[in-house]
């Protein structure tokens, strides 16, 4: 992938390592994303917004348009090209943020994907960009995450251990599984979701599977990966009415992206002040479960 990208209304004269909050979204061109960001804009929040995609003329596009309803929004909205999935164009946007800014606040981890009626290599792909690729980013970002920032990842209820076959539930439920046999579950995950139960509402084992994987990378691993007084959680959004969740209209009452973006808005805009009560934790409607 190129690295094509688009500045709105970027303040050329800031210098790295302003002590300005600047915040980080992926697969912001569309649906949870695009609401996310739309939301921020629209209430001014104390953020430069870096939206990304991996589609640039979308990304662009999405870019421009939340800029020209909400032209009075005091700080910068920017587009950078990611393709989440591709490891050259993480590593160009990650030293594009380290040389503009020096730091990172706020990583929202939103790009995912879901197929219906996928094929392997399609449940492959969905295990990679909803697993692997969002442990890559935020790994790289580590570095520049400030000593108070904050990881917010969009998860899905789905990833909950109840919603997975026996084979899968039983390992990484294990309280002695090591990140490297957390990597090797991915790696096997057609022959670890071969008792998916055929009766769930998504016929798709890999998607749940690639939510439960990233919540217990994020509960069991990244957690204790941060400094003192970093946070990280995940999220349930709601069943969001966007290309993702076609297969489901009629099956479940779907909400508005804009709905979906709520629990994204209310971690991203929480005090940057340590809760041992929030840290690591799962949340749906803007409070923690237990999944």
């Amino acid at each position: 992938m190129g690295c094509a990208s688009s500045d709105i209304r970027e303040n050329n004269s800031q210098e790295p390592n302003s002590v300005k909050r600047n915040l980080v979204i992926t697969g912001a061109n569309k649906g949870i994303g695009y609401a996310t960001v739309e939301r921020l804009v629209a209430e001014n929040a104390q953020f430069d917004i870096i939206a990304t995609s991996r589609n640039v003329e979308l990304g662009e596009k999405a870019a421009r348009e939340i800029r020209n309803k909400y032209p009075n929004f005091k700080n910068d909205l920017i587009y950078r090209q990611l393709d989440v999935d591709d490891e050259k164009s993480v590593n160009v946007f990650v030293d594009w943020v380290k040389n503009k800014y020096g730091k990172l606040d706020v990583l929202v981890n939103n790009a995912g994907v879901l197929y219906e009626n996928p094929t392997v290599d399609q449940q492959i792909k969905t295990i990679k960009t909803n697993f692997f690729s969002v442990v890559t980013l935020t790994e790289k970002f580590l570095p520049l995450l400030t000593k108070d920032g904050k990881i917010v990842n969009v998860s899905s209820i789905v990833g909950s251990l109840s919603w997975q076959g026996p084979t899968l539930r039983k390992a990484i439920e294990n309280e002695r599984i090591t990140e490297k046999q957390l990597f090797n579950i991915a790696h096997n995950i057609i022959e670890e979701t071969r008792d998916y139960p055929k009766e769930a509402l998504i016929s798709d084992p890999s998607y749940p599977a690639s939510k439960a994987l990233l919540n217990t990378y994020i509960r069991r691993f990244l957690v204790a990966k941060l400094k003192d007084n970093q946070q990280c959680y995940s999220l349930h959004p709601g069943v969001v009415q966007t290309d993702m969740a076609a297969g489901l209209e009629g099956k479940i009452k779907l909400i508005t992206p804009y709905e979906g973006a709520d629990t994204s808005v209310y971690l991203i805009n929480l005090p940057f002040v340590k809760n041992s009560e929030f840290n690591g934790k799962f949340f749906d409607n803007r409070k923690v479960v237990v999944y």
